[in-house]
């Protein structure tokens, strides 16, 4: 069963987005939001529901905790909508839709608004999923609430994340949360078929080439705007990406990814139906079905300004959903995925980052075997050495570093968080609130130093420093060669919580050698000649056992500080 999501246009828009459970879903789906603040969401959420119409009116106004479907533009144009109570078990979605539209509203949409409005309810007691619609600037709020209410009804949406690829072209199958993977694309050629998938938007051939050749120039000029789209996915997370310079043309959005054949994420366009211009701007599939299709001439594509930074944050914003990503919100133009396309940013922030490293790892995956450990190189006493953009996907995961110590030196290595506090949550009516959470903070790191020859018993540990904070060991290395560290969750939640970390050394002081009496660092006859010489004149260097006398106990001494030698 394909799950799509479309997408965007503005940030003033509205937005409307569907979730469905899949055979392969888990009762509690991948998130990225802790469950602790899920749970006192939802609560918060329920009791909201329960108040006078009065009190939500206040409780929203102020921003409060589970307000967050409460819309306030709604609200004060005095289209709000509640027909929560009207829905009985076994409704239909044209009888849900009938519920949704007041007589002025069904008075002032037009003949292609009330096609995609009825296209969906088609497809929803057909028992198919439904992708997201997006919407542009100026669509009227309570068409748009009408849209993403009816699609919406039958699921329940609580997360930003749907599945991952368990399956590539590249690695095959069975890979699971975390694992680093390798995606392949191709561009269909014209003329593909691309399927009405029940948005209400058609079908049509591909006109890809003809329609991007036309508006930027040649293949030369973009294709390479999709593969600096994919370059930066793959350099913030354990994603990696091939170019397929094969398509065979077979129909998008069900054909799987075939090495020298097809893509596993295939991109095409055709004129959406029923959508005008400036309208939604491109769809794509959810796992293990990438495909990627733009509304072909839409006038939104037309800037070429910060080297096509439109195009580009529209194709990775499309590609996040191809990677198993949901709207996200408050809508404040500092998340990729937030349901309508900005220009403020270039490319994946911070939440899309954190999103990505909790379905395919961080972009050093895999390093947690000492074959695959993060090769930190050869340090001497006076070194440094940082990495960010780190992570761990949940409580169970962990990542070692190999270093290689050339002298005796004393080793710091200090573990910080990297991330930050932020508001987020599922896509509501308004998308203007979310939940606080503190995503620095999401698990305890532990750090574990090994020496090569035991990686079951640490050195050294260090793990003073609570959730938030930086976790600092410092341990002096006597001896050179080759050490391991872990870094781990000392906590239980099951999230992934981004990192950084620096290591640098220090020289130790000398070592103290009594019996180097030339100050050469090498015991030889040298360093003999030398005592005897102290002894028979009776300096004070020569009293080893240190009570005054100068005898056959100091030659003693010295003799066993020799055959020791120096530490």
């Amino acid at each position: 069963m394909s799950r799509i999501a479309l997408t965007l246009t503005a940030t003033t828009a509205l937005s409307v987005l569907s979730v469905t459970a899949t055979a392969e879903s888990n009762a509690f789906p991948d998130c990225i939001a802790s469950q602790h603040e899920i749970n006192l969401n939802d609560i918060a959420g329920r009791l909201f529901q329960q108040m006078p119409r009065e009190h939500q009116e206040k409780i929203a106004l102020g921003g409060g905790i589970g307000s967050e479907g409460f819309d306030l533009k709604a609200f004060e144009s005095g289209v709000q909508i509640d027909v929560s109570e009207q829905i009985d078990a076994g409704i239909t979605a044209h009888e849900y839709l009938d519920l949704l539209v007041s007589d002025e509203l069904g008075a002032r949409l037009t003949e292609e608004q009330w096609n995609i409005l009825n296209s969906i309810a088609d497809t929803l007691d057909s028992g198919k999923t439904v992708p997201a619609l997006c919407f542009a600037p100026g669509t009227d709020p309570e068409y748009a609430y009408a849209i993403n209410q009816l699609i919406e009804f039958p699921f329940q949406i609580m997360f930003q994340q749907t599945g991952r690829w368990n399956r590539t072209a590249t690695d095959g199958s069975g890979l699971g949360q975390g694992d680093p993977t390798t995606l392949t694309y191709s561009f269909v050629p014209d003329g593909t078929f691309i399927p009405n998938l029940g948005l209400g938007l058609g079908s049509g051939n591909s006109v890809l080439f003809a329609w991007l050749n036309n508006r930027y120039g040649p293949p030369s000029v973009w294709q390479p705007l999709f593969d600096q789209v994919f370059d930066r996915w793959a350099e913030l997370t354990g994603l990696s990406y091939v170019y397929e310079p094969n398509d065979d043309g077979a129909n998008t959005n069900g054909a799987v990814g075939i090495l020298g054949v097809r893509g596993d994420v295939r991109i095409g366009a055709f004129n959406f139906a029923n959508d005008g211009n400036f309208g939604v701007l491109a769809y794509n599939n959810f796992p293990n079905d990438g495909d990627m299709i733009f509304d072909a001439y839409d006038n939104y594509y037309n800037s070429t300004s910060n080297n096509y930074r439109s195009f580009r944050n529209v194709a990775a914003h499309e590609h996040g959903h191809g990677l198993g990503m949901l709207h996200v919100c408050p809508i404040n133009s500092t998340k990729l995925m937030e349901p309508f396309a900005t220009n403020s940013f270039d490319g994946p922030q911070l939440d899309d980052i954190l999103n990505g490293h909790r379905h395919y790892g961080d972009p050093t995956e895999p390093n947690n075997s000492p074959i695959t450990a993060i090769d930190m190189g050869s340090i001497d006493a006076t070194d440094f050495y940082g990495l960010s953009n780190l992570s761990i996907d949940d409580e169970t995961e962990f990542d070692m570093f190999r270093f290689e110590l050339t002298e005796r030196a004393s080793f710091r290595f200090v573990v910080g968080p990297q991330a930050d506090e932020y508001r987020t949550g599922p896509q509501t009516q308004s998308c203007n609130n979310g939940t606080l959470v503190d995503y620095d903070a999401i698990n305890d790191l532990k750090i574990d130093l090994y020496e090569a020859g035991n990686l079951i018993v640490p050195i050294a540990s260090e793990n003073t420093a609570g959730a938030g904070q930086n976790d600092d060991m410092t341990v002096p290395l006597e001896d050179p060669g080759v050490y391991y560290i872990i870094v781990s969750s000392a906590t239980s939640t099951n999230n992934v919580q981004r990192y950084q970390v620096t290591a640098l050394t220090q020289e130790l002081p000398p070592v103290e050698c009594e019996a180097d009496f030339t100050g050469d660092g090498i015991l030889d006859f040298f360093d003999v000649s030398a005592f005897l010489a102290a002894y028979n004149s009776m300096d004070s260097s020569a009293d080893f056992n240190n009570d005054g006398i100068f005898n056959f106990f100091d030659v003693s001494a010295f003799l066993n500080a020799f055959n020791a030698g120096c530490p």
